[in-house]
């Protein structure tokens, strides 16, 4: 009986080329997976203290004036924050894939992609307005905040 147990765990204990790269696959999944979840985290966290900071502001200019400068600040922050966000979920989501480059994946992230790239187009493009509309203000003497 000793014997054969001494047989089995020789056996397991040879590494074949195979398990080895099975192995190495695994642990990038792995890796790749932790990933995903903190740049997922990062964005929620990025969007959250935007959403915090935004409406601090409010509240702290919503009785001392109704100012449309101060509002168009308050939402290039919000702007801002989104768009960052944005920008790491896709990250997030280009990692997930890259460790399972499936058909049905890689057209989910297609699709993804093509949503969250025309959000932050969009958003881009509002918040490039806003600063425009901030400097032409800041230029004319008015203060935003």
């Amino acid at each position: 009986m000793n014997l054969n147990l001494l047989a089995i765990s020789s056996e397991t204990s040879v590494q074949t080329p195979l398990s080895i790269v099975l192995l190495a696959e695994n642990s990038l999944r792995h890796l790749a997976m932790l990933l995903k979840v903190i740049l997922e985290s990062i964005a929620i966290l990025i969007i959250a203290y935007g959403v915090l900071i935004v409406l601090q502001r409010l509240f702290r200019h919503r009785k001392i004036d109704r100012n449309h400068d101060v509002q168009l600040a308050i939402r290039l922050d919000l702007g801002l924050s989104l768009a960052l966000s944005l920008e790491f979920l896709l990250a997030a989501d280009i990692v997930g894939t890259a460790i399972s480059p499936r058909w049905d994946a890689i057209g989910q992230l297609a699709a993804i992609t093509g949503i969250r790239t025309f959000l932050n187009f969009f958003l881009q493009k509002e918040v490039n307005e806003l600063e425009q509309k901030s400097n032409h203000n800041h230029h004319e003497g008015k203060p935003l905040k």
